[in-house]
């Protein structure tokens, strides 16, 4: 027996934990860079509305302080707003990510059940390793770590990665290798 040459079955499992990683990847690390510039943003923000009127040498004096209201005012509506935003948008992408593989029309040979279920292996160990490092961040006692106790939906979702993950793994794998074939074989 002589396996097909077609490897576009394997590429779409490879392709799919890419995906999922750096889903994963982007959202630690998308989380923890919002919530540095919400730190920032508190700190300035209330600096540049205060400024006051700068009068300089002519008849027009200009109010630094609705300049500052104006810019830097809607700027911390925009970054308070960003958590919620990166959260939705994270969990879309893990549903892409199942719908990529439903989409995905190329089934894998059954010899690569032992890739799939490797693979799966090492992104549940990437999976607890990030939910460790946000665990460790998340745990401390700076501001920093206050404002991930107010982020819920991502430090759950980050937090509970390696269990969410697993279940996509899980589901996406039982669909990917039980779907019949569209040949009606497996290329042997």
């Amino acid at each position: 027996m002589k396996l097909s040459s077609d490897k576009r079955g394997v590429i779409g499992i490879i392709l799919f934990f890419a995906i999922l990683f750096i889903i994963l990847i982007i959202g630690f690390i998308a989380t923890i860079v919002i919530h540095t510039i919400d730190i920032a943003d508190d700190e300035v923000t209330p600096i540049m509305e205060d400024l006051g009127v700068l009068s300089i040498n002519s008849p027009n004096d200009v109010n630094m302080s609705h300049v500052g209201e104006m810019t830097f005012g809607n700027l911390s509506k925009v970054v308070n707003a960003l958590p919620w935003l990166v959260g939705f948008s994270y969990i879309a992408a893990l549903i892409f990510s199942v719908v990529f593989v439903i989409a995905f029309r190329q089934n894998p040979h059954p010899v690569y059940i032992g890739l799939y279920l490797m693979m799966a292996i090492l992104l549940i160990f990437g999976a607890i390793i990030m939910s460790n490092a946000y665990e460790n961040i998340y745990k401390g006692n700076n501001e920093l770590s206050t404002r991930l106790h107010n982020d819920v939906l991502m430090s759950y979702m980050i937090l509970h990665s390696p269990f969410i993950l697993t279940i996509i793994i899980f589901l996406t794998g039982i669909y990917l290798i039980a779907r019949p074939p569209e040949g009606g074989d497996y290329g042997l």
